[in-house]
């Protein structure tokens, strides 16, 4: 599957418990003109003390797609010098839990062993290599 990530909007706002600037890029992943998924990537500049977060909005998009047949799926980065690596975490805390975008956030034992797992990292896998705005999060690697 030739997955293709397209970067959209991206956004800052302050972290409520550091103070350091907090940062947010957007985005989707298709294979041909059918959308995968919506991504938010967000992690706090120069705070290593965080660990980066990756949400996934996975269902049916376009116009007459319904939000509540979609996923949020999240996972966290732990940055780690020669590269670091995923883990699946519960969404019901994340941003993107929000009905205006998915029906459900899963927990990450409802994702473990599962289809929804296998595709979230092949997801992530696109993010990771094709999202030019990553970069600043792979340099994370390097400050652990």
């Amino acid at each position: 599957m030739d997955l293709k990530a397209t970067p959209l909007k991206e956004s800052s706002t302050t972290c409520e418990c550091c103070g350091k600037i907090s940062r947010i890029i957007c985005g989707e992943v298709s294979v041909g003109d059918k959308t995968l998924t919506i991504y938010y990537v967000q992690w706090i500049v120069d705070a290593t003390e965080h660990q980066p977060n990756i949400d996934l909005v996975l269902g049916p998009w376009g116009a007459d797609a319904d939000p509540g047949e979609r996923v949020l799926i999240s996972l966290a980065y732990d940055a780690r010098p020669g590269g670091g690596g995923f883990t699946l975490i519960d969404s019901e805390t994340r941003p993107a839990n929000s009905r205006a975008l998915c029906g459900r956030a899963l927990k990450r034992e409802e994702v473990i062993g599962t289809l929804f797992a296998q595709e979230a990292f092949q997801l992530v896998d696109a993010i990771w290599l094709h999202d030019p705005r990553i970069l600043e999060l792979k340099s994370l690697d390097n400050q652990r």
